[in-house]
């Protein structure tokens, strides 16, 4: 599990956001080519285990900047989407799609970007998200 699932799960299963971007619509990962928007990539970015000298905790928390990327066919619609993702990762913790979190905290907004060749509108939102794993 990963910090990316948790993200994932709240956005899939937030009821406002969903009437705008259908659960399908929101994965893990880059968003496939020719995919009808609007549309979110939700990704890790970078990912720092807590370390400690022994080395030997089976369970460590891990530090995760997770990227929420909103791809839409108008600026409005990018706009209200990259707010209702911002919604529904309110700061909090406990078991959030099988991942145990820590915590869940916002992070900035990146800028707006715009492709004229395809005629998308995109800006992401990245969320610190604290949680446990277990070392292999």
């Amino acid at each position: 599990m990963s910090a990316a699932t948790a993200i994932r799960y709240l956005l899939a299963n937030n009821a406002t956001l969903i009437a705008q971007v259908p659960a399908t619509k929101i994965m893990a990962g880059a968003i496939p080519l020719n995919t009808a928007l609007p549309a979110i990539s939700v990704m890790e970015i970078s990912n720092v285990p807590r370390n400690n000298v022994g080395m030997n905790e089976t369970n460590i928390l891990e530090t995760c900047r997770v990227q929420v990327t909103v791809l839409a066919k108008t600026y409005p619609t990018q706009k209200s989407i990259l707010e209702l993702v911002r919604k529904a990762c309110p700061n909090q913790r406990g078991s959030i799609g099988g991942v145990e979190v820590d915590s869940i905290l916002p992070d900035s907004a990146g800028p707006d970007m715009y492709d004229d060749a395809a005629v998308i509108y995109m800006q992401s939102r990245d969320f610190i998200v604290k949680f446990a794993s277990s070392r292999v």
